[in-house]
């Protein structure tokens, strides 16, 4: 078996396919299917895709009730209708599944779940292939699959259609551009990212200028810039078409402001900030290290990987870095609610990827104990996000400094499932730990004893 595994993984279209195959299949069957169990923003990406896909245009007439419940995010646009004021590249990603399942109602979320699920596992099947040049192909298909399993491209991009599934996708493709120095298709990565996310140009940027400083030439951030702009000017003339307004009229229409946010230099509004990067570290409800602990095992090594790191692994962990921070400067840490645990940080961790592979390569496999805490953490962190997509039907108390969420998700209808997939997570944990930590011990103490080696 390891044989055939080893020759299906020695080519990178077979460790794709040995990545995307079972995350696809995972994650279409732990699809969120009804509206009235998720956030208003995806759910609100469905009418203008389904309207779209009926009548080449995003805009609803107002006369059409969509869902069961009023949904915020559909804001006025034109005479008598409104439109999604989710992003243009959310409704293009989910338009070709509105195509092939035509029958389906204009409230029918499944269709766009189905672009989700694909497009978050070939996600992860692409940051494996990225692994792939710092690891061995068994270690890179367990890179994209712990992606995929023990982070919440699970339990959020994997089972609804939120930004950050096609975020990872292009985020990914951009990462494995970028590595073989083909510079115009970064650009375009980033172009297709900034239409579904438009701060993503923040990441385009870092990359281009730091390649054309690492290169000494001016080409690479003229072609990634040039690129990319492209999808900034198409995000520009749909906001101005449909949402009446610049850059950030969908949020002014729904009440707030991403950019009148992030300039704001009170001292309320800096308190806030500091208090949204320890919530996006560290809370019970919100927290990345909550959410995913196997991080913590990784993060003394990023010194480490640093130092062997290339410029295109360097440059895309910064640029990810700083566009958290925007985003965190700009709203709130939460995110919202009707969803498990953290999402904002998950296209940091996507570009923080190639870093973090060489955290694992060179802090973390040459210590047997770092190596089971690890391993241990994976497994604990693959069983919360078993029960946050599995169990987790709310309720939804948008409390992010407590395990509200947690609790719920053991002591609701799905409880009992809950349980038993923590129980069996410690259990596993604890299993894997000590052995990696015997098998250590043994190997050492057979060094220690030469003489006992069959000669």
């Amino acid at each position: 078996m390891r044989r055939v595994l080893t020759r299906v993984l020695s080519s990178r279209r077979g460790l794709w396919f040995c990545v995307f195959v079972p995350l696809a299949l995972l994650y279409l069957a732990t699809l969120r299917v009804s509206p009235l169990d998720m956030s208003a923003d995806p759910a609100a990406v469905t009418p203008s895709a389904w309207q779209l896909a009926h009548h080449g245009t995003p805009r609803i007439p107002s006369s059409v009730e969509p869902f069961a419940y009023h949904n915020d995010w559909l804001i006025p646009s034109g005479t008598d209708s409104v439109v999604s004021n989710r992003e243009p590249g959310l409704v293009l990603v989910a338009l070709p599944f509105q195509l092939i399942f035509y029958g389906a109602g204009i409230g029918s979320v499944w269709p766009a779940g189905i672009a989700a699920a694909l497009v978050s596992a070939a996600a992860m099947a692409t940051v494996a292939l990225v692994a792939r040049r710092f690891v061995s192909a068994l270690a890179a298909a367990g890179a994209g699959l712990i992606g995929g399993l023990a982070t919440t491209t699970w339990a959020i991009s994997g089972t609804a259609l939120w930004p950050h599934g096609p975020d990872q996708l292009f985020l990914a493709i951009a990462l494995a551009t970028a590595a073989s120095g083909t510079f115009a298709w970064t650009g375009l990565a980033y172009a297709c990212a900034i239409l579904v996310r438009p701060h993503l140009a923040i990441v385009g940027a870092v990359v281009g200028v730091w390649q054309s400083w690492c290169r000494r030439a001016w080409w690479p951030a003229v072609l990634i810039g040039a690129v990319s702009a492209c999808g900034l000017a198409v995000l520009l003339w749909y906001s101005h078409r449909y949402w009446q307004g610049g850059l950030d009229s969908q949020y002014v229409a729904t009440g707030g402001s991403f950019i009148h946010n992030f300039f704001d230099l009170h001292p309320a509004a800096l308190g806030k900030f500091a208090l949204n990067i320890l919530g996006t570290l560290g809370s019970p409800g919100r927290g990345v290290l909550f959410g995913a602990p196997f991080l913590i095992v990784l993060l003394p090594g990023l010194r480490a990987a640093w130092y062997v790191a290339p410029p295109w692994v360097r440059s895309a962990a910064v640029g990810g870095v700083l566009y958290l921070l925007v985003q965190l400067k700009a709203n709130r840490f939460s995110g919202g609610d009707r969803f498990w645990s953290y999402r904002y940080p998950l296209e940091t961790l996507t570009l923080m990827a190639p870093l973090f592979i060489l955290a694992w390569r060179d802090y973390v496999r040459p210590s047997r104990h770092r190596a089971a805490r690890f391993s241990a953490l994976v497994v604990l962190s693959t069983a919360l996000q078993a029960i946050g997509a599995l169990c987790f039907r709310g309720p939804y108390t948008g409390k992010s400094w407590l395990p509200a969420d947690l609790i719920a998700a053991l002591t609701q209808s799905r409880g009992w499932l809950g349980c038993v997939i923590l129980v069996a997570g410690f259990f596993s944990a604890g299993l894997v730990f000590g052995r990696i930590t015997v098998r250590g011990e043994l190997a050492e103490g057979n060094d220690d004893h030469p003489e006992s080696s069959p000669r």
